[in-house]
């Protein structure tokens, strides 16, 4: 069982540390989706502040 770890573990290091692995986690995000992650950030934060305050 530990030589099937080891094999699959040495397997998939050698495909993380070919230079020519392309990670697509690591890929660039649009600037339009940023821009909405920052919005919805914002107005997340803000709506969480309002409920956190009673009026």
């Amino acid at each position: 069982m530990t030589h099937d770890f080891d094999r699959e573990l040495q397997a998939r290091l050698a495909v993380i540390e070919d230079p020519g692995y392309v990670d697509p986690a690591r890929a660039d995000l649009p600037g339009r989706d940023l821009a909405l992650l920052v919005v919805l950030g914002g107005l997340l934060i803000v709506l969480m502040i309002v409920w956190s305050y009673p009026a």
